[in-house]
């Protein structure tokens, strides 16, 4: 079941994103940081993230009964000319979890989000060769190009990044109130 989450989850959530990070990181996903990362970090992490968040910002969770598997971020451009763009990050899926369609469900949800909040350009990154990049593909995100050596997996290679964008819905109805 995927749902939102408040600004202030329960603490058994922030624990169950942070042990989620934790075990993606650990799976040698480059999503941002270094090895060795604590559960400790990521805790830290996922509060101030939560916390200094924009008032828009969407955080999606993929739940079971046996407990999270996935989660995924859409947080609002923050250049006054763009209040109709807004960038996707951190899509995660337990490693456990992984090839059960958690991952389309999560972005396909938020991409339903984003548009009843107004946002009609989406932006993100991934990692080139990853199974996300072909997920993305299949969901009909628009490659804009590579950068090489763009970002380091956890264990300090290279790796390079794949910038796509996808337009939702009509731009010029879907406008959003400025302001």
């Amino acid at each position: 079941m995927i749902e939102e989450l408040g600004r202030s989850p329960a603490d058994a959530d922030v624990e169950a994103l942070a042990q989620l990070l934790v075990d993606v990181v650990a799976g040698g996903a480059s999503v941002s940081f270094m090895a060795p990362f604590t559960i400790e970090m990521s805790r830290d992490w996922w509060r101030e993230t939560l916390a200094g968040a924009h008032q828009k910002a969407v955080f999606l969770v993929a739940r079971e009964p046996d407990g999270l598997l996935g989660t995924v971020q859409l947080h609002p451009a923050w250049p006054p000319n763009q209040p109709h763009r807004a960038d996707v990050a951190k899509l995660l899926v337990h490693p456990k979890a992984r090839r059960r369609g958690i991952g389309r469900a999560l972005m396909s949800t938020l991409e339903e989000r984003a548009l009843r909040s107004g946002f009609t350009l989406l932006t993100l990154d991934t990692v080139r060769g990853d199974p996300a990049e072909q997920l993305y593909r299949n969901l009909g995100w628009t490659t804009v190009g590579v950068i090489p050596n763009y970002a380091l997996y956890p264990d300090g290679r290279l790796c390079d990044t794949v910038v796509f964008y996808k337009e939702l819905g009509n731009s010029e109805a879907a406008k959003p109130e400025v302001g």
